[in-house]
């Protein structure tokens, strides 16, 4: 008499394939992952733009100029994270707001994105437009 041989696991063959499969699967994955943080970040960073002019224009509205750039506490021109810089140009009747990216920010598509005291937004050193990186 013999006895069934039962299997118990995954043989060699089965566990690199299933490893393969996975391995392909990342391949594909990696890519879109990596572009949907790069557009979370910039979400962030427009959102803090808007913020920062917000502020800004209640600024004006109070005192009927725009503070000088020193006069801005620091907490209005932070974002969250360390993908972006805030930085401020100002006179008592403009200002221009922009964010550039740092690290691995640097390789989106949308470059440093900017916002002044007229609303234009705009982007600089880039192949997107403006109406792309700001409305997605």
């Amino acid at each position: 008499m013999t006895h069934a041989h039962l299997s118990k696991g995954f043989t060699l063959i089965e566990l690199l394939i299933t490893l393969a499969c996975i391995a392909a699967l990342t391949s594909l994955a990696w890519p879109s992952y990596q572009s949907l943080i790069l557009r979370s970040q910039r979400a962030q960073a427009r959102a803090s733009l808007l913020q920062a002019a917000h502020w800004l224009e209640r600024a004006a509205s109070a005192n009927g100029n725009y503070p000088p750039a020193a006069e801005v506490p620091s907490s209005v021109l932070h974002i969250e994270g360390q993908r972006y810089t805030m930085r401020l140009s100002s006179t008592a009747q403009s200002y221009t707001l922009s964010a550039t990216p740092l690290g691995a920010q640097t390789t989106d598509p949308c470059g440093t994105l900017t916002v002044n005291h007229l609303g234009v937004r705009s982007v600089q050193g880039v192949s997107q437009t403006a109406a792309q990186c700001w409305s997605r």
